[in-house]
């Protein structure tokens, strides 16, 4: 894999977060964590989670991403390499097997068990609340370091810590679920302020406390300027790829899981619109059998 890697470029998740310090031990290069991804122009990066249908063009790079709903060639007409394996749950875990790094089980579950909000494990449940409590200000760079040192006994003595502002997030969390509203026959929606890092943190455990009666649920996230972008979820046996794809052809960036994905509006949409957009992806969609 002859590729000059000038940085590392990566989604600002647990996983991608964690991702980007299990890299930085192969590549020493500066880690970029981008919040807007629309208008970037990235060339001779790693990018992790990082694709080309979510940001204006990748050149030259190797793309690691564990989320998949079509096909790619290992070098595309970019010359970007691509490592991609959906049979992974993380895309740290994919990264700490190929680059056959250390990275303790206990974490690998967790970040899996956060990354697809299935969590079992104590720690998955600290991390969980701890990224929730303030997703936008997450001490990204911070912790890449300690996971690049190894130093996951302080990590998560951290992210213990971290965790006791949560009961902040559960407050707002009654506050959205308040708000919820019927979509289609199967899907429900809420509405809450990108700009309020309250309500960031709880929309997430507002949709888990939905998506228990609700087969599909979809989190937007709207500022002064109209609907940013959201999440689509579903504990069902419903495949949401195909509404990734009407998206796309709305406007959006759009891709994740069968299960679990998101969307972000490439130009100002007005809450009308978007749920429209929505609407129409969402209204075919149905359990599978």
């Amino acid at each position: 894999m002859n590729r000059n890697i000038l940085r590392i470029v990566a989604h600002g998740d647990w996983d991608g977060v964690i991702g980007a310090g299990l890299l930085s031990r192969v590549y020493d290069v500066p880690l970029e964590f981008p919040l807007e991804l629309a208008d970037l122009i990235i060339e001779d990066a790693a990018c992790i989670e990082i694709t080309p249908g979510r940001v204006s063009s990748i050149r030259n790079s190797i793309i690691i991403d564990h989320h998949a709903t079509e096909a790619h060639p290992y070098v595309d007409e970019k010359g970007n390499v691509w490592i991609l394996k959906p049979e992974y749950r993380a895309v740290s875990t994919l990264i700490a097997d190929h680059w056959q790094l250390e990275f303790p089980s206990e974490w690998r579950t967790a970040v899996e068990e956060v990354d697809t909000a299935n969590l079992n494990s104590p720690l998955s449940k600290t991390l969980w609340r701890a990224y929730r409590v303030d997703a936008k200000g997450f001490p990204r760079q911070k912790v890449a370091e300690m996971v690049r040192k190894g130093e996951w006994e302080q990590l998560g003595k951290w992210a213990y810590e971290k965790q006791e502002e949560y009961r902040n997030v559960e407050e707002k969390t009654k506050e959205l679920l308040s708000r919820s509203t019927k979509l289609t026959s199967e899907s429900v929606y809420f509405t809450f302020s990108f700009n309020d890092r309250w309500e960031r943190g709880a929309s997430k455990e507002a949709m888990l406390l939905l998506e228990e009666k609700n087969p599909i649920v979809v989190a937007i996230a709207v500022e002064e300027k109209g609907v940013k972008g959201g999440t689509i979820a579903s504990r069902r046996n419903v495949d949401l790829t195909k509404a990734y794809e009407h998206l796309r052809k709305k406007g959006y960036t759009s891709g994740g899981h069968r299960n679990v994905g998101g969307f972000q509006a490439l130009e100002p949409k007005t809450l009308e619109q978007a749920l429209r957009d929505l609407k129409s992806a969402l209204e075919n969609l149905k359990e599978e059998t």
